[in-house]
This record gives structure tokens, C-alpha cells and sequence, in this order.
């Protein structure tokens, strides 16, 4: 009984980390300026953000990535570097020498996270925290400026994705400038996440009605996100689109300015 109480406790105390670890808020990876996006959320632990192995060391360009399952190791290969990561430890090894981390290796979900400050600048890479983002080159990039949000990347790359999927990048850059364009009007709510899921007048966008608003962006869709985000607009202030191949209301096409047409996606002021 008691080791069947100790399994138990065992079992919530590890849901209840990687409830904690994936209710952390999405942290955007760039690598020389390149946006990346891993398929599970990076978390933060002990100040320090962990993410998915397979994530960093395809960014980096791992020549390899093994797991022994045995010893539950995670091994990075990147030409003469060779780093062992265990689970569960705060002691790596890179090239046979030991380095003690601030947090250990976990395994989350089925997936080993990584700390990836250590990894990038073991490398030699330079990693800067900006932007609520994380930062890292080789090549001396420095980080934008920019004034968007997390969750404003979160959101509109995913309406991108939702409402612009089989569109050209053009095609997701002007369904994010429709976004932000009602985000700046007076007609609309006032940030990118109400903006989308706003029903004052029925429900504005079909993605969330039938639930892919939260479907997993491409990396060209979070491209587009980001540029409209940074200022880059190519459907000037339309405030509508859409796809009369598709649609079954025209009170847009009847009732406002046409600007231009992308592809499939007609776009109204």
C-alpha cells in the first residue's frame, strides 16, 4: 500500500510540473533572426528556458541526436562536439567534461527540454533575452525593437494559419493586416486576441468557431505574423476579406470599398 501511495504522489507531482511547464506563456526562438517555433511550448525554470532537444539541435544543426533509453541520455552531436544531457540531472557532459545547470534535464510530456542558453553558447552561439523572446546568432544579429506581445505573435500567427492555409506568404501577410487594421479602428475591439474573438456582431472568423484558431502555425504564417506585427502591410486599411468561392454572406462585397484581391481572398476597407 504504501509504495502504491508513493507511485500515486509521484504521478501528480509529475502531471502537476508539466501542467505548470506547458501553461507557460509561448516564448519565440530566433536563430540568426530567423523565427522558429517547436511543436510543444519552451518553459521557464529557475530563470532559465528550456526547450524541446530535437527543437535546439535542429536549429543549431545538430549532425546528430540519439536518446539511450537505458540511461535515458540525450546525446548532441554537432561536428566535434559531443554533449550528454541525462534526465533528471543537473550535470551535463560536453566532450567528456562535466558542467553542473541551474535546472535539470526533464522529460515532459514524452520530451526531453534542454536548457538553451547552456546549449547555444557551449556552441558559441550569443543568446539575449528581448522582447519576451530568446535571441540566438553567430553572425552578430541584434534583436528588434518591437512593441508587439507574446500573445499578440500567439494569436495572429494562428489566424494567419487558420484563415490563410494553401495561401501564398502574400495571402497570410494581408490576412494579418486585416487583424491588426481592426485592432487600430474604433469599429473594432482593441487588441489582436479580442479582435479575433469577438462576437458583438456573431462570431468574425470561422476559425473559431470550428476550433482550428488553435492549430499549430507554419513557420510561414508566424513569418507573416511578424513582419505585419513589425509594420509590413500590403493591403493597406482593409478591414475585410474574404473568399467568395466560399462564402455564403456578400453584405462585405455589397456594402464596403474592394481594395485588392490575393489569390482567393478578396479584401474590403
Amino acid at each position: 500500500m504504501k509504495r502504491i501511495m508513493l507511485l500515486m504522489i509521484s504521478l501528480i507531482l509529475a502531471f502537476s510540473f508539466s501542467s505548470k511547464a506547458f501553461a507557460s506563456q509561448v516564448i519565440p526562438v530566433y536563430v540568426n533572426g530567423n523565427v522558429l517555433t517547436p511543436d510543444v511550448n519552451p518553459y521557464i525554470q529557475n530563470q532559465r528556458t528550456f526547450v524541446p532537444i530535437r527543437f535546439i539541435g535542429e536549429a543549431l544543426n545538430a549532425t546528430s541526436i540519439k536518446w539511450d533509453y537505458s540511461s535515458k541520455t540525450a546525446t548532441l552531436v554537432f561536428n566535434q562536439t559531443v554533449i550528454k544531457l541525462p534526465v533528471g540531472s543537473r550535470y551535463v557532459t560536453v566532450n567528456g567534461k562535466q558542467y553542473k545547470i541551474d535546472a535539470p534535464i526533464n522529460l515532459v510530456r514524452g520530451r526531453t527540454f534542454v536548457p538553451v542558453r547552456f546549449i547555444s553558447e557551449i556552441l558559441g552561439y550569443d543568446v539575449k533575452w528581448a522582447n519576451s523572446s530568446v535571441y540566438i546568432s553567430n553572425n552578430g544579429y541584434t534583436p528588434p525593437s518591437n512593441k508587439y506581445s507574446s500573445e499578440d505573435l500567439y494569436w495572429l500567427s494562428r489566424i494567419v494559419e487558420a484563415e490563410a492555409v494553401g495561401e501564398p506568404y502574400a495571402g497570410k501577410l494581408a490576412v494579418a493586416n486585416v487583424i491588426i487594421n481592426r485592432k487600430k479602428s474604433s469599429e473594432f475591439p482593441s487588441t489582436i486576441k479580442s479582435v479575433i474573438f469577438d462576437n458583438k456582431y456573431g462570431i468574425q472568423f470561422t476559425p473559431v468557431a470550428d476550433g482550428n484558431i488553435y492549430n499549430t502555425p507554419t513557420q510561414e504564417s508566424i513569418n507573416a505574423a511578424i513582419a505585419a506585427l513589425n509594420g509590413s502591410n500590403n493591403i493597406g486599411n482593409s478591414l475585410y476579406f474574404l473568399n467568395p468561392a466560399k462564402s455564403s454572406n456578400f453584405w462585405i462585397m455589397n456594402n464596403r470599398k474592394f481594395v485588392t484581391q490575393i489569390n482567393n481572398h478578396y479584401f474590403y476597407a
